[in-house]
């Protein structure tokens, strides 16, 4: 099992809701000893299961709260809970992630280390790509998720 997961959640066909899955793509690419990048569409019933035995997992989601698109909100997941209308309203899953994480904090099987990045989407029409300002975005937030991991002297 990888030490540390990195994990992009959307879909890939309703604009910017690809965020996660995008950012996830862009952090594969490091190759990176001990990091296992997972891209999960649609269903997350898995997560739990899918982080299990890695020390540090970070989420990728696109949000939708009124804030400027392409904004970038980082939460500590492992000491309090994230705010589910923030992941509800741009959510194209029928148990969100703000949901996985309750139900794992309740069940004890939180990682140590879990942070959630949401990236404030624009756009999430069926059939649209990323917006401009969801675009520019993620070098920003791939950045900011090497940092949180200590790795940023890998190669990019």
């Amino acid at each position: 099992m990888a030490e540390i997961l990195i994990i992009g959640i959307g879909n890939l066909f309703r604009g910017d809701d690809a965020a996660g899955l995008v950012a996830a793509g862009l952090l594969r690419e490091m190759r990176a000893p001990l990091v296992k990048v997972l891209e999960l569409e649609g269903d997350l019933t898995g997560l739990l299961e899918d982080w299990q035995g890695a020390q540090k997992v970070v989420v990728i989601d696109a949000v939708a709260s009124a804030s400027s698109p392409g904004a970038v909100f980082r939460f500590a997941a492992h000491e309090e809970p994230l705010p589910r209308q923030m992941f509800a309203a741009s959510s194209s899953h029928a148990f969100g992630v703000a949901q996985q994480i309750e139900v794992a904090r309740l069940l004890g099987q939180l990682p140590p280390y879990l942070i959630v990045y949401g990236i404030e989407g624009k756009d999430f029409t069926p059939g649209a790509g990323l917006s401009p300002e969801v675009s520019q975005a993620l070098p920003r937030l791939v950045e900011q998720v090497r940092r949180d991991l200590g790795l940023e002297e890998l190669k990019r």
